[in-house]
């Protein structure tokens, strides 16, 4: 193993790069048709109208994203929607930001032999790159934003460890310019100089140089006036400081709800969380919202953390540098800090760790570092040996969730209908985006007219959507004798009926009552159209009520 870490260091330096980029492609290959589902079609309906002219003002959207859209808008105009040219983007940047974060590891000052310092980058690395909840990021084709951030970070850090060695001008000038992209990308980048300012002071620190805070002030100052004038364009378009969410949800400041949620992704991301049953994720994340589990990991953490600074000055290189990898990963979980975190199902919010994921698991393969070889080195080929095993898993998911999505889009025919009632629609698969619709009264219109480029003119409702577990679920139906009302219910164990991303509840519109009742759900018509259409699906196919 030493030998053929070693070895690394004598390969073309173009190969290695290629090899994350092909590695990327490979493990995603399943999913080169999936991703076009849900936000993406409003993104596409924005494309449609704005074209060019909506890229300086994000096509509407309550937040600076130009570069955001430069990208996905040049994409989607060279090869429009459902192109496999986006997996191969998608892919190929996350395979990029598994490289540059190799090659920070290969460049801190571990004061290890070569071998050793090679095996740890290539570990921390493969364990991003393999790390199962990057899938909604490389997958959904709305999340190019969370790739670009990182990978601008990235190359910001590296920058500014050339400026801290050379003070040669123009990697002072690169690390403002990828900062500068990066926060037009992406809200999530204001923090990026907080990475950067750990970065130079424990740098500078470690080698005892004695003008650390000219130096930082050197290489940080522009960074602040791009927050002024971040923050300044923001008050001005949107009239808040902040945009996405608003000033009133990120600016939110509750110091025990956002330490809770990052020890919940500490936790998820190092602990596969996702795949625990379901009682015991329950036990643990809701008993870290301020139970004993909280108190008993603020404790471990801040011990931790007081240890790590009271040794600084005298710990192995490598304690250093895995003290300030975990803090990065905290650092970068702050903007996600005071939102909802997401545990029941597999993907969904997975997004918001993605920033964060890599500095972990460099911080983790640091401190497995100090046990005997073959047990760190057998526990790092475990743990990425998990990973694989997991990541493959989800991709299979994305890739039946696409099938079965782009079949239940080809199978309707019912155009000549002047109203079509969906009973149930997929939700989600695993907790893969599908059908999910958040206020409208029906998403699958939106499938057939942008996916199929046939759009139905008629009404169309959805009553209520559901979870698939299986590409064969489906949904039965008693229809009553009056035609008025529809009994339906599940034909296998392990669903539940969801609306607007959550779960069902009785509600009604001005054509029906929609009622939940303990073994089933039903729809009661208020008065009868001649020519409407009741459908529901099994498996790939939908059915209709004669």
């Amino acid at each position: 193993m030493s030998d053929t870490t070693t070895s690394l260091s004598r390969l073309p330096k173009w190969l290695i790069p290629v090899a994350f980029v092909l590695a990327a492609l490979a493990l995603y290959w399943p999913t080169r048709q999936a991703g076009f589902v849900m936000d993406w079609l409003g993104w596409q309906y924005a494309y449609n109208r704005d074209g060019w002219a909506g890229i300086p003002g994000s096509f509407g959207y309550p937040g600076l994203q130009p570069v955001l859209h430069l990208g996905n808008y040049l994409l989607y105009w060279l090869f429009g929607a459902n192109s496999p040219v986006w997996y191969l983007v998608f892919a190929a940047l996350h395979g990029a930001n598994a490289w540059l974060l190799y090659r920070l590891a290969l460049r801190l000052p571990l004061g290890i032999a070569p071998g050793e310092a090679q095996f740890i980058a290539l570990s921390a690395s493969a364990l991003f790159l393999l790390s199962p909840y990057a899938a909604e990021v490389v997958v959904w084709r709305v999340c190019l934003h969370y790739l670009l951030a990182l990978f601008f970070a990235l190359l910001a850090m590296h920058r500014s460890i050339d400026y801290l060695d050379s003070q040669q001008r123009r990697h002072w000038w690169q690390l403002q310019l990828f900062f500068g992209l990066a926060l037009f990308a992406f809200e999530w980048s204001l923090i990026i100089p907080l990475l950067l300012v750990s970065l130079a002071w424990c740098w500078l620190f470690f080698q005892k140089k004695p003008s650390l805070l000219p130096a930082l002030a050197r290489l940080c100052w522009p960074q602040a006036l791009l927050w002024v004038l971040y923050f300044g364009i923001n008050k001005i378009r949107l009239g808040d400081w902040v945009g996405h969410y608003g000033a009133a949800t990120h600016l939110h400041i509750q110091p025990k709800v956002m330490l809770a949620t990052m020890f919940k992704y500490l936790i998820k991301q190092f602990g596969f969380a996702r795949h625990w049953e379901h009682g015991l994720k329950t036990q643990v994340f809701d008993g870290l919202d301020g139970g004993n589990y909280f108190w008993l990991a603020l404790g471990v953490v801040a011990v931790l953390a007081v240890v790590w600074l009271l040794l600084l000055r005298r710990a192995p290189g490598r304690l250093r540098w895995a003290g300030l990898s975990f803090g990065w990963f905290f650092i970068a979980l702050l903007p996600v800090s005071n939102l909802f975190f997401c545990y029941l199902l597999f993907s969904e919010n997975d997004r918001y760790g993605y920033f964060a994921t890599g500095f972990g698991w460099l911080g983790l393969v640091l401190l497995l570092s100090f046990l005997p070889k073959m047990v760190s080195r057998g526990l790092a080929i475990g743990l990425v040996g998990l990973s694989f095993c997991f990541l493959f898993e989800i991709n299979q998911y994305w890739a039946k969730s696409e099938q079965l999505y782009d079949d239940l889009v080809q199978d309707f025919h019912w155009y000549d209908r002047d109203e079509v009632l969906i009973l149930a629609s997929p939700d989600n698969y695993m907790g893969v985006f599908m059908f999910r619709i958040i206020g409208q009264d029906n998403g699958f219109n939106e499938a057939l007219e942008l996916r199929r480029g046939q759009k139905y003119q008629g009404r169309m409702w959805e009553a209520a959507q559901f979870n698939v577990l299986q590409p064969t679920d489906g949904v039965k139906v008693e229809p009553d004798s009056s035609g008025m009302l529809y009994k339906f219910s599940f034909r296998q164990d392990g669903n539940w009926w969801w609306r607007n991303g959550i779960g069902a509840i009785d509600y009604e519109n001005d054509r029906f009552l929609f009622r939940k009742k303990e073994w089933h759900s039903e729809v009661e018509f208020k008065n009868s159209h001649p020519n409407t259409t009741i459908l529901y699906p099994v498996g790939n196919q939908w059915f209709e009520i004669k």
